[in-house]
């Protein structure tokens, strides 16, 4: 077992790749009654919402199901970014709708690659710089989309990690895990922006 997982290693290969997809409708299954349940308790309480303004082009929230996107077209969003691997996004439906979209693969808890966040900054970046506004969601909206948009206010905004986290946190729940918060200082600092003070 150990031989193996050295060789999947080397090839750079996770056992997560190798899976079918077929194996992933429990977890699914599972997952999505479990955010339905959260999202249902976000939109219930008066002080929070499913999605939230974070900039006048930025809504920041969590998972889309296709009657959420006429929604969204109301609020003048012209493009979506999903920042997760797990889930089954409308896509049909926001084609038709006519908006662009990036999806950033990540897994819950975890962090994109460098490589992924310059996609999604960049896609971002475009689009708020021609005028339109931009709905970046995982999940629930509280951990690896913050992350981006974290980023993002960091190295288009002028703010620091820590400016950018408190700004976010004053709009909306925050809960970025450690190794996220490790991930958006070193991403931030290696593309010339400010880490947070207590990270320099």
């Amino acid at each position: 077992m150990a031989e193996r997982r050295r060789a999947l290693q080397e090839r750079s290969v996770t056992p997560g790749k190798m899976l079918h997809p077929a194996l992933f409708h429990p977890y699914r299954a599972a997952f999505y009654v479990f955010l339905a349940a959260r999202r249902t308790l976000v939109e219930l309480s008066p002080d929070r919402g499913w999605r939230t303004w974070i900039t006048p082009q930025i809504l920041l929230g969590g998972f889309l199901v296709p009657s959420d996107v006429a929604e969204l077209e109301r609020l003048g969003v012209r493009a979506v970014v999903n920042a997760t691997s797990e889930l089954v996004e409308p896509l049909g439906t926001l084609r038709a709708a006519g908006m662009d979209y990036l999806q950033i693969p990540c897994w819950d808890m975890n962090t994109p690659s460098p490589e992924d966040a310059d996609r999604a900054l960049t896609f971002l970046a475009e689009h708020i710089q021609a005028g339109h506004r931009v709905y970046v969601h995982c999940a629930s909206g509280v951990g690896r989309s913050v992350a981006l948009v974290v980023c993002y206010l960091a190295l288009y905004r002028g703010m620091n990690v820590e400016e950018a986290i408190a700004w976010i946190r004053a709009r909306r729940r925050v809960a970025m895990r450690e190794g996220q918060l490790r991930f958006v200082n070193d991403y931030v600092s290696t593309r010339g922006g400010r880490r947070s003070a207590e990270n320099v």
